[in-house]
């Protein structure tokens, strides 16, 4: 998968063609997913991996197989505790 960056634009193109012929998905979903999977590697190989959490539809479907999905984007929360906030949050009015 890593090698994907040091493809051609010739193979590159070859390639997710023969993927969107394989799977009858359009070309534009395979590259873009192929985008969405190396961010995810990347984002859970960083320090912060273990605050991170990878959430809504796309994380149904390429977490846990659930849906069939393509997304515009990826939904990531990060635990605030990971940027040194701790406590209770309090919204809205204060608490005398």
């Amino acid at each position: 998968m890593n090698n994907w960056i040091q493809l051609s634009e010739k193979e590159k193109v070859e390639l997710i063609n023969r993927v969107s012929i394989a799977t009858g998905l359009p070309n534009a979903a395979i590259e873009k997913d192929w985008w969405v999977t190396m961010s995810l590697r990347a984002l859970f190989s960083c320090e912060c991996a273990n605050h991170i959490v990878f959430k809504g539809g796309t994380s149904l479907s390429k977490g846990w197989n659930l849906i069939e999905r393509f997304s515009e984007d990826i939904d990531i929360a990060i635990d605030r505790v990971f940027f040194g906030f701790e406590g209770e949050l309090f919204f809205g009015a204060s608490i005398n």
